[in-house]
């Protein structure tokens, strides 16, 4: 992605705060759930040798199509944040947001903090932008509005969908009631505390990592900004461009392999598996996202060895290959604070 290079943290600043331990243990379910999925394909000799020809035979033209669809999402993301500080009347490059969005994804994968670190990180990036610290914190809260409120209305038209096929499951309405609770439960605690900056966390609470933070970030908010209806539809539109162009790069993925799958299937499955990413307690909702997305596109008639190469080579382009850019970029601009913070574990 084009834009200037980031310039150093001032010293001045207050490091990163990392926890004092990564929980890489968090990994070990969703790993084992994935290795489960890959060995189950594996060990069946006809549809061992249909995934790999897949993978060998895979269309470069359309993985460039995904490439496309990927940047897209960036742009999307980073356009939440650049009406924001438009509404606060400050002017910020679209491609450095975009640069700012992949060194989030990075960050909160190599270091999981349940997402409070890579906030933390676009925060900062923000003030860097000429934000105030009530600006930077209310950018990040609306897009944690924007993304229940969107993937609430993509998981709704995809059961909408699901229903009127008679495909809705016992374990897709399991789902569904999680993600649910979440998709109301953190949006309205947001915009309560919003309403009530006065209030003090009980003893209990207080043990939440990283509560204090908000909670001082909610208060600096500008009255009003995170209750703005504009500003809310905007985002939750850009947000839902997010979902569309991940399903359409899934869609291009499945293309890539030789399945021609409606798009009305793609984005269905996407938005499930989605879903279970969301209620997930695992980070990235690895194993999780892939048995999902695999099982639905399969329940619509895709093969179960197009579907895992499809769903694998998304998770590679959304999850894993990123990590390169975004490391570059994170230790060119973040580098110092976040070797300090790290020797601090």
């Amino acid at each position: 992605m084009e834009g200037t290079r980031a310039e150093p943290i001032p010293a001045a600043e207050e490091p990163l705060e990392l926890p004092a331990k990564r929980r890489r243990g968090w990994w070990i379910p969703g790993a084992l759930m994935l290795i489960a999925l890959l060995a189950f394909i594996l060990s069946r000799h006809a549809e061992e040798k249909q995934f790999l020809d897949l993978l060998q035979k895979a269309r470069p033209a359309w993985l460039l199509v995904a490439v496309a669809f990927q940047a897209g999402t960036y742009l999307c993301v980073a356009g939440i944040w650049w009406i924001v500080l438009h509404r606060a009347r400050l002017k910020a490059p679209l491609w450095s947001l975009a640069r700012l969005s992949l060194m989030k994804l990075a960050f909160d994968q190599v270091i999981p903090t349940g997402g409070v670190g890579g906030s933390l990180l676009v925060g900062r990036g923000l003030r860097r932008e000429g934000a105030n610290p009530g600006v930077a914190a209310g950018a990040v809260l609306l897009t944690v509005l924007c993304f229940y409120i969107a993937q609430a209305l993509g998981v709704g038209a995809s059961l909408f969908f699901l229903w009127r096929r008679s495909e809705l499951s016992n374990w897709i309405q399991i789902l569904v009631t999680g993600f649910g609770v979440l998709a109301v439960l953190i949006p309205m605690a947001i915009l309560w505390v919003t309403g009530h900056r006065d209030w003090k966390p009980g003893r209990f609470a207080r043990r939440i990592p990283s509560l204090g933070s908000m909670l001082k970030a909610i208060a600096e908010v500008p009255p009003g900004m995170l209750r703005n209806p504009g500003l809310i539809v905007r985002g939750v539109i850009l947000q839902l461009g997010v979902y569309v162009l991940d399903a359409a790069t899934l869609g291009a993925m499945l293309r890539a392999m030789g399945q021609e799958v409606p798009l009305s299937t793609v984005f269905v499955s996407f938005m499930v598996a989605s879903m279970a990413e969301t209620v997930s307690i695992i980070p990235g909702g690895v194993g999780t996202y892939e048995a999902t997305s695999v099982g639905m596109l399969n329940l619509f008639g895709v093969p179960v060895e197009a579907a895992l190469a499809g769903t694998m080579l998304l998770r590679g382009f959304t999850l894993w290959l990123p990590l390169i850019p975004g490391l570059y970029l994170l230790r060119h601009a973040f580098g110092r604070g976040l070797q300090a913070g790290g020797q601090a574990d």
